[in-house]
């Protein structure tokens, strides 16, 4: 007899091929079967969820949660898990010097599955152009050291997936520190046998000296920024065709839309010329999480909205990203021995605000809700999109006093 068995719902589940009504049964925390409705099979517990999405537990590829260090962090269980998020990518929130500490006290103890890339820099993101002082983590390359990255790697290869570098001038002494920065993190990658993820909005080096770096099977994020300098569009929103070399040799596309890398203009004309970013995470922290992008569903809404089809959208969720982490049987999923991490979602008609980082702001006709949320086998609790704060788009104030 399963444990569970979730009725009637439609399953969408990529890495099977599945778009289709399905009945998903668990035992001992995995999935036992995918049974096709009214098969009768017993069950100790049923629940019925007729009308709505059967999706695998959501995989966001990019959030920050060191939550009490680094000025980015949020707390993960109420921002992700309550909100569909089952196993999460913190992207470089932590650094050599700082990892041990966002084990302990947030990766061990959390309800979400956690794993992280390690910046290059050993401080990780604790301070940053938002904060005072202003200072970005590459402002002293010192702090960048090859062989202290990989030692931490090495150490904690349960956990660290990767490298992780934000090349934007303002976060690198005015651009002078970014070239060296990205070559020490390829370094430390290539090391450690292990992606490489940059960001490059308002980097100084040029596109194509960037991807020079990168190899098959790393992730060049913040893909549809829309910002010019550091991004895979020329100025008349053609997509580079560097870009599109080093996507069909096995680099990855990453959406991260935070506070200032998602636009409607950039994002359509990507899909327009066939450039799919193969994932689509949210860059959820703490300057975002009251808007533009609240929670990784609302991401999704922006690309529906757009024109993606919800099963090329869940993709970018669940089977593409459970491949990037090396983890294609066991998340990402619902085939039977896989974890039963679950999202139940309605989809909502009606007129919903979706906004992008320019403050353009167009009307969906759709919205997906999280109804039912399990965390292997077990349900959790749902908590309500974050209220919009109505100023997501204004910097922190600098007391007059301390200004430079």
């Amino acid at each position: 007899m399963y444990d569970l068995i979730i009725r009637n719902g439609t399953l969408i589940d990529p890495a099977q091929g599945i778009n289709t009504q399905k009945d998903i049964a668990l035992t001992g925390g995995r999935v036992a079967a995918v049974i096709d409705p009214g098969s009768g099979v017993a069950a100790k517990h049923t629940l019925d969820v007729r009308g709505l999405y059967v999706l695998p537990g959501l995989i966001d590829l990019h959030v920050h949660v060191f939550s009490g260090v680094s000025h980015y962090g949020i707390d993960v269980d109420p921002t992700c898990l309550a909100r569909g998020v089952t196993t999460v990518l913190d992207a470089g929130s932590s650094g050599a010097l700082t990892f041990p500490g966002f084990r302990k006290f947030i990766i061990d103890v959390s309800q979400t599955r956690l794993y992280a890339l390690l910046n290059i820099s050993a401080m990780g993101m604790v301070s940053g152009s938002e904060t005072i002082p202003p200072l970005g983590e590459l402002e002293d390359l010192r702090y960048s050291n090859v062989e202290t990255a990989v030692r931490m790697i090495e150490a904690n290869r349960d956990r660290i997936l990767g490298v992780k570098v934000r090349l934007s001038n303002f976060l690198a002494a005015d651009g002078k520190n970014e070239l060296q920065a990205l070559l020490r993190a390829r370094e430390a990658a290539e090391a450690v046998r292990l992606p490489l993820m940059v960001h490059s909005p308002l980097s100084s080096i040029p596109t194509e000296r960037i991807l020079d770096e990168l190899r098959p099977g790393d992730i060049l994020t913040h893909c549809v920024h829309g910002h010019g300098a550091g991004g895979i569009m020329s100025d008349d929103l053609k997509v580079l065709p560097a870009v599109r070399k080093k996507v069909e040799q096995g680099l990855r596309l990453d959406v991260g839309h935070g506070r200032g890398s998602f636009t409607f203009r950039v994002a359509r004309a990507v899909l327009e010329q066939g450039v799919f970013p193969g994932t689509i995470s949210s860059d959820l922290h703490t300057y975002n999480l009251h808007g533009p992008v609240f929670d990784l569903v609302t991401t999704m809404d922006k690309f529906l909205h757009i024109g993606m089809e919800l099963y090329e959208v869940v993709r970018r969720v669940t089977s593409t990203p459970a491949e990037v982490l090396g983890m294609p049987e066991e998340i990402g999923t619902l085939k039977p021995g896989a974890y039963a991490d679950i999202v139940v979602l309605e989809m909502q008609e009606g007129e919903f605000d979706l906004t992008d980082t320019f403050g353009v702001t167009e009307t969906g006709q759709y919205h997906l809700e999280p109804r039912y949320i399990f965390r292997g086998g077990r349900q959790v609790g749902v908590l309500p999109r974050p209220e919009s704060s109505g100023d997501y788009f204004q910097p922190p104030e600098i007391p007059e006093s301390i200004k430079p």
